[in-house]
């Protein structure tokens, strides 16, 4: 007997890696707060970086917050619609895994710009 919705194995899995991302976003967005200290050198030299503008350096810093809420967000109702439909939710757990590090990544080139 074949059956089309994902084993309870890979749901149970898909919210243990979410949890996981629940994990890792709280910690990156209490690191993401110590990104203050790239405002050091401000007003020492005389080509500044982007991150000396107060407005540039706070919308860069809260779009990443928001992000990972967003994330926080969606992933979960991704991995509940795929497991009613049938489909892997696994997929949409890493999804938001890989979206989070994409996000970080992104963080870290704008604020070293």
């Amino acid at each position: 007997m074949t059956t089309t919705r994902p084993g309870r194995t890979g749901t149970a899995l898909s919210w243990v890696v979410y949890t996981g991302q629940v994990l890792a976003s709280a910690v990156l967005a209490l690191l993401a707060i110590t990104s203050v200290f790239m405002t050091d050198s401000c007003g020492s030299v005389a080509d500044e970086p982007a991150v000396c503008n107060t407005g540039y350096f706070g919308a860069v810093l809260i779009g990443y917050w928001v992000g990972l809420a967003v994330l926080l967000v969606l992933v979960p109702i991704g991995i509940v619609r795929a497991s009613r439909r049938g489909r892997s939710p696994l997929l949409r757990a890493l999804a938001g895994i890989v979206l989070a590090g994409i996000g970080t990544v992104l963080f870290v080139i704008l604020m070293t710009r």
